[in-house]
C-alpha cells in the first residue's frame, strides 16, 4: 500500500462517500477530531480513486480526517489511491463508518441495511467479506422493524442499541413500551419487560449524566471525551482513573 501526498486543492468528495451530505464541524466528534489534528499528525491516511474525467481525486474514505486537515491549514493530504468505484466504493466507505464510535443506532443500522442491499449474497456476503457474525447484521437490521415512535426514541438517545435490540425481538411489548414512552415512563417499563441491562448482583455502580442541551455539560463530555482518547480508554474507565488518584 503505497501513501502518496495529495494537493487538498485537487481532491473533492465522492459520490460514493456515504457521508458526502453531512456538514462538518457541527458535531462534538468532529470538533474532537480537529482538536487531535492539531496537536497531533493523521495516522491513518484518507482514501482516494483519481478521475481521469476531472483530472482530480475523489474522496472515498476519511472526510472528516480530510476536512480537520483542511482546516489545519494543511495544503496537502497523505492519501492512499485505491481504483474502487460505484457499488463497491460505496460499501467500502459504509464499512469505514461502521467501526465509528459516535454513530446512533439507527444511523448503523441503516448503514448495516445499504451494505447488505448492496451485496449479491446478502446478510452471508456481508458477514464473509467484512468478517461480521451474520447474528450481528441480522441485529442491527432488526432495529429497523421498529416501529417509527420507537425509532423517533432511539434517535433522541432514550433507547440504546442493546435495548433496542432486545425490543425488536419482543414485538409483543412494543405497544406497551410506546405507550410507555408517551407517558414518560419509557426508562420504567423497559426494567418492566426485562429490556433494560441491570448491573451484576453485588457490583456498585456511580451513574454519571450529562445533559447535552446544557453548554456546560456538553463541554464536560466533549473534554472528557477527548482526554479518553488521547489516553487509548474508554470515557467510563479514564474516569474511574481520574476518581481513583483523587480518592485517598
Amino acid at each position: 500500500m503505497k501513501v502518496r501526498n495529495i494537493p487538498v486543492e485537487l481532491i473533492d468528495v465522492a459520490e460514493e462517500n456515504v457521508r458526502k451530505d453531512h456538514a462538518f464541524g457541527k458535531d462534538s466528534s468532529d470538533q474532537l477530531m480537529k482538536e487531535h489534528l492539531s496537536k497531533f499528525d493523521l495516522l491513518q491516511p484518507v482514501v482516494v480513486r483519481f478521475d481521469d474525467e476531472s483530472r482530480r481525486y475523489k474522496l472515498l474514505i476519511g472526510r472528516r480526517r480530510f476536512f480537520a486537515l483542511s482546516a489545519k491549514g494543511m495544503t496537502e493530504v497523505p492519501a492512499v489511491i485505491t481504483e474502487l468505484e460505484g457499488a463497491e466504493a460505496e460499501a467500502a466507505s459504509l464499512f469505514e463508518n461502521l467501526i465509528r464510535k459516535d454513530l446512533s443506532p439507527l444511523e448503523k443500522a441503516r448503514m448495516v441495511k445499504k451494505l447488505v442491499d448492496s451485496t449479491k449474497e446478502g446478510i452471508t456476503g456481508v458477514s464473509s467479506r467484512y468478517g461480521l457474525p451474520k447474528s450481528t447484521v441480522s441485529e442491527w437490521l432488526s432495529i429497523l422493524t421498529l416501529p417509527q415512535a420507537l425509532q423517533e426514541r432511539i434517535e433522541k438517545g432514550e433507547i440504546t442499541s442493546y435495548e433496542a435490540i432486545r425490543i425488536a425481538r419482543k414485538p409483543e411489548i412494543h405497544e406497551r413500551l410506546i405507550a410507555a414512552a408517551e407517558e414518560s415512563r419509557l426508562q420504567e417499563e423497559m426494567a418492566a419487560t426485562g429490556v433494560k441491562r441491570g448491573a451484576p448482583k453485588g457490583l456498585l455502580t456511580v451513574r454519571l449524566v450529562f445533559d447535552p442541551r446544557k453548554k456546560s455539560d456538553r463541554r464536560i463530555w466533549e473534554r472528557l471525551n477527548e482526554k479518553a482518547n488521547q489516553n487509548g480508554l474508554k470515557v467510563a474507565d479514564y474516569v474511574r482513573n481520574v476518581v481513583a488518584k483523587n480518592v485517598h
